[in-house]
């Protein structure tokens, strides 16, 4: 069984364990486990709790933490709802992103395998009726090729088979991106997150992302990277310094954790991608 495989079926398995995982991240360093129950059981029935602890000081908190709710809803409701204030300290929430998949943070989603003979025109209707669904759409852009034998350098030709969907929030990427198989005519269309052109997931001169265009970057680093991770995935979070500056980080269920890319200022960390 190949990798791809072992992630669960969003279709068939709505709520399995890896679809119902939140990030906290900006924490106070008095907020508790109980803290965090007491506020966001109020969305939802709360399976599990945890707020990551520095390895050496077992009683301080690293100021982020993860929660399994019994639902997908929950997750939802709890993203409709940003910003959430716990201890009076505004906190980022964000959904658990396996480390096997892309966990920077953009607006724009990366689909592929779509029928590339149909019209662009209803290609891009029934992309606007399936994922209107997870949030509202700037830009539907569908790439194409270039006539080889035209001297016309705005000349285009047929379409490629893939394209590039831009939300107004990143929170449908994210779920976009967990859930990552859609239909669109009548086709198994695949999604993953827009790759950022900075590859160390750093920002841009002034604060935003990046993207590598088609034409200068090689097709293959458009392709959904690899999924699974077995049944117990592993997590990690990419950081968009809203509110603490954090970077990413990889959740280890047996206590160990390191540091991803990308962060802005804020609360100081380590360099490199080493274990605290």
């Amino acid at each position: 069984m190949n990798a791809d495989q072992q992630w669960p079926d969003y279709e068939k398995n709505p709520n399995a364990e890896e679809f119902r995982k939140v990030f906290v991240g900006g924490l106070d360093a008095k907020t508790t486990e109980d803290t965090l129950k007491e506020y966001f059981s109020s969305y939802g029935t709360i399976e599990n709790c945890e707020i990551m602890k520095e390895r050496n000081q077992a009683a301080k908190s690293k100021g982020f933490g993860f929660i399994t709710f019994n639902n997908t809803e929950t997750i939802d409701e709890i993203q409709k709802n940003r910003p959430h204030e716990v201890d009076g300290r505004k906190i980022e929430t964000k959904r658990a992103t396996p480390k096997q998949q892309q966990y920077w943070a953009t607006k724009k989603l990366y689909i592929k395998d779509f029928p590339k003979e149909q019209k662009e025109e209803e290609l891009i209707e029934e992309m606007k009726d399936v994922f209107s669904a997870f949030g509202t759409i700037v830009n539907i852009k569908l790439i194409k090729d270039k006539p080889a034998d035209s001297k016309d350098a705005n000349a285009v030709g047929s379409l490629k088979g893939f394209g590039f969907i831009e939300f107004d929030d990143e929170d449908p990427v994210d779920k976009c991106n967990l859930m990552r198989k859609f239909k669109i005519k009548d086709a198994e269309a695949h999604v993953s997150k827009a790759y950022p052109q900075d590859k160390s997931m750093g920002r841009g001169k002034n604060g935003g992302n990046y993207y590598y265009d088609y034409e200068m970057y090689p097709y293959e680093y458009y392709q959904p990277g690899p999924y699974g991770g077995g049944q117990r995935p592993n997590f990690r979070y990419q950081g968009r310094g809203d509110y603490q500056g954090y970077g990413g980080y990889d959740f280890y269920p047996r206590g160990n954790y390191s540091r991803g890319g990308g962060g802005g200022g804020g609360r100081p960390y380590r360099g490199g991608s080493g274990r605290y």
